[in-house]
């Protein structure tokens, strides 16, 4: 409580009184508007021509009316009522009614009495009698108890009495107090409140039944109304001229809604709350300025946020939780969500999601992990903004079982790592003779005549898809060209090169995780079969051991889908930036066919020659198969400039159409764009940043690996979201298969 605005030092209230005082909550945040009310009833209390007694906040629902009605009552020490308005309200409900007089000696019981009239329920009963006589919940029954006995004995002996009871409305003007008038606009008879009109003046009196009541000099009137709804009337002339103070309430600011929120449903996620909050904002703009009845405020926002942190999507609770709740007419449903597209909001929405996914490893619960016998909760490493790891955070620890040898194929591994030095020495003959086998396959699947032909053929394909992707684009009349590699004896050594310093780490991380897609499954489980649950395969390499599937369909698709696109521009020579890139993608598309991951790769540059702005060369598409891979790849080599949007819009498209679960795109450059004429700054920041926003939407989740000095700058125009930062080269082909394995 702010002291600064309290009116009522000196005054001396009766228990039941300090109890209605309202005091705020940990989930209160003081807004502007309080603050601006709570200052300017304080700075002319002592004025009596003008004194701020009546108040009007006038609002949507959710707005806040109420919770900053309450919060007065708090800011200047007023206890606080309300009364809630009703269609068929007359002037009884106004001033009060005659009700049966409970006949009692005990001067302590019509006291309590008083006090339980202003309560609702049983329990506020309870609570009032136990606050009143500072006792507990047990002995507060047994003396409600015994006064009921009372009174039953005195309605035996006694006549019925009949007493003139005053309404909230009168109560509170008579011993000063911070009355809320709820909803006054739907009472169908307008002149009922008018009876007021002369209380709610500056010493106002009120003519009851039983005399004359003038108003306290500490009454303060909030009047709460909704603004033009279904059944709302506007609000008597008369008795709005007869406020001092109006506000027009709306959402507060995206701070103030984030800050209550955080203390309302202890969702802590500051990005989600923040994009979440201007959804809101924008949705009730929408809906004024296209007369459309619903309400988007803060109730909805606070249920919303709640269902996120429940673990719901929120781009699919947002049609509940907010969107249902403004309209359900098609058409006006049509309306918002347009506005939603045309803001992107949805689309940072997304990213956030795409950006949690990425940081956030899967767990299973601590019941879980005891049923299956592991000691510890499986977990993800978490992707940071850095050099990746090249070491599983989490260690496996079995529980020792007395007298019993826990073999090996028993034991379960909780995280996906690469095997350290130590490890790779203990299989290095084993390598040594996968390395020669895929030697040896390298090219034996056809000719190069006949490799050739086929390239030629798609070659055409290719490049009317490239036209048709462009279309509506800035680079629709660019002169983009797609190349297939040629390759000849000289590239499959090469690619041979290529394959055995990375085929170590490959055959390492591809057991591993073959092993775990292979271990559970048994005679009575297995992928694609029907047994009331369906063992899935694709689940195990989270590590979390959630690897069935209850009472779901058998699903054959893949858990992931890999498009890399590799900065082919010059600046790739520096510092054996393109040697490392060509070991990243060969270690890539290895990883991919052993553990039949769908991959697509390509290269780019711009600016070859004037006809051929831009030059991609597609390594590998979704349905070639692995044939001459690392030869093709070994052909990639340092040319011009780079004109990123394009790779990325192509890229993205085609990995659109994939079935996979999660769908993932990475870039790997060593600088900012830069192609002529002006394709740099912000038209390329511009560009690229609409590829991300149309298919991060889509479930594409981009990844741009900085491996130059220009990671600041990739960073601003890719965002925070869609950056990791590898700060040695070196280790490029081992830390994106770490990262990759991680989304399997």
């Amino acid at each position: 409580m702010d002291h600064s605005f309290v009116v009522t030092n000196g005054r001396k209230f009766t228990k039941v009184e300090e109890q209605m005082i309202w005091r705020k909550p940990a989930s209160h945040k003081t807004s502007q508007e309080e603050v601006r009310i709570a200052s300017e009833i304080k700075n002319n209390w002592l004025d009596p021509e003008m004194k701020i007694m009546n108040v009007l906040l006038e609002g949507d629902a959710g707005s806040g009316k109420t919770q900053l009605a309450r919060a007065l009552s708090d800011d200047l020490q007023l206890p606080y009522t309300k009364v809630t308005c009703f269609a068929d309200m007359d002037k009884t409900d106004v001033f009060g009614a005659l009700l049966p007089v409970v006949s009692t000696d005990s001067d302590e019981d019509q006291e309590l009495l008083e006090a339980i009239y202003q309560t609702d329920s049983l329990q506020e009963v309870l609570s009032v009698i136990a606050t009143h006589f500072q006792i507990d919940a047990n002995q507060a029954k047994e003396r409600l108890s015994k006064l009921i006995e009372r009174i039953d004995q005195a309605d035996n002996t006694t006549s019925v009495e009949y007493k003139f009871y005053p309404s909230e409305i009168v109560r509170a003007m008579q011993k000063g107090y911070l009355l809320e008038i709820q909803e006054p606009t739907v009472i169908r008879d307008a002149s009922v409140l008018v009876a007021l009109n002369s209380a709610l003046e500056p010493n106002g009196l009120l003519n009851i039944p039983t005399g004359i009541i003038r108003r306290h000099p500490d009454c303060v009137v909030i009047i709460t109304t909704n603004r033009n709804y279904q059944g709302n009337r506007p609000l008597n002339e008369s008795l709005r001229d007869r406020v001092q103070h109006a506000e027009k309430m709306d959402l507060p600011t995206i701070e103030v809604m984030i800050d209550r929120a955080m203390a309302k449903t202890n969702f802590t996620d500051y990005d989600y709350l923040e994009i979440m909050a201007k959804i809101i904002r924008l949705l009730d703009e929408t809906a004024k300025a296209n007369a459309i009845k619903g309400v988007a405020g803060m109730r909805s926002y606070f249920f919303w946020v709640n269902s996120l942190k429940q673990g719901q999507d929120p781009l699919e609770s947002i049609f509940p939780k907010v969107l249902y709740k403004l309209t359900t007419d098609e058409n006006e449903l049509k309306i918002l969500q347009e506005a939603l597209e045309q803001s992107r909001l949805l689309t940072e929405l997304q990213q956030v999601k795409n950006q949690q996914k990425l940081k956030q490893g899967r767990k299973i619960s601590q019941a879980e992990a005891d049923q299956r016998n592991i000691v510890e909760e499986a977990e993800e490493a978490t992707l940071k903004n850095e050099a990746i790891e090249t070491e599983g955070s989490v260690e496996n620890e079995e529980e020792a079982k007395p007298e019993e040898v826990v073999s090996e194929k028993e034991k379960q591994p909780d995280s996906i790592e690469i095997p350290d030095e130590a490890t790779r020495n203990d299989t290095e003959a084993e390598s040594t003779s996968a390395s020669l086998d895929e030697e040896e396959k390298i090219g034996s699947a056809m000719s190069l005549d006949e490799m050739a032909e086929i390239d030629k053929a798609k070659r055409k394909e290719l490049n009317r898809e490239i036209r048709e992707s462009l279309k509506e684009t800035i680079h629709a009349k660019e002169g983009t060209i797609l190349h297939r590699p040629t390759i000849n004896e000289i590239a499959i050594k090469n690619g041979q090169e290529l394959t055995q310093q990375v085929l170590p780490e490959v055959e390492s991380l591809s057991r591993v995780i073959n092993d775990l897609l292979t271990k559970e499954v048994s005679n009575d489980f297995s992928s694609g079969k029907y047994y009331g649950a369906r063992f899935n395969p694709s689940h195990v390499a989270y590590g979390d051991l959630r690897n069935f599937d209850k009472k779901n369909p058998p699903s054959e698709n893949p858990s992931l889908a890999l498009a890399v696109r590799v900065d082919e521009s010059g600046s790739m020579l520096r510092d054996d930036r393109i040697q490392n890139a060509k070991l990243a993608a060969v270690a890539l598309s290895l990883f991919a066919e052993k553990t039949n991951i769908p991959l697509m790769l390509y290269g780019d540059s711009a600016d070859l020659s004037q006809r051929e702005k831009t030059s991609i060369y597609s390594y590998k598409e979704f349905d070639d198969n692995y044939d001459f891979i690392a030869a093709k790849l070994s052909t990639m080599k340092p040319r011009q400039n780079n004109r990123d949007g394009v790779p990325l819009r192509l890229l993205a498209e085609k990995l659109s159409h994939q079935a996979a679960d999660t769908k993932v795109l990475l870039s790997i450059s060593d600088g900012q764009p830069k192609a002529l004429p002006d394709y740099t700054g912000e038209k390329a920041r511009q560009d690229i940043q609409n590829v991300l926003a149309d298919y991060e939407r889509k479930g594409i989740l981009f990844i741009a690996c900085a491996i130059g000095e220009d990671k600041e700058q990739l960073r601003a125009l890719y965002g925070e979201n869609n950056f990791v930062d590898i700060s040695d080269i070196s280790t490029l082909p081992q830390q994106l298969l770490q990262l990759i394995a991680r989304f399997i």
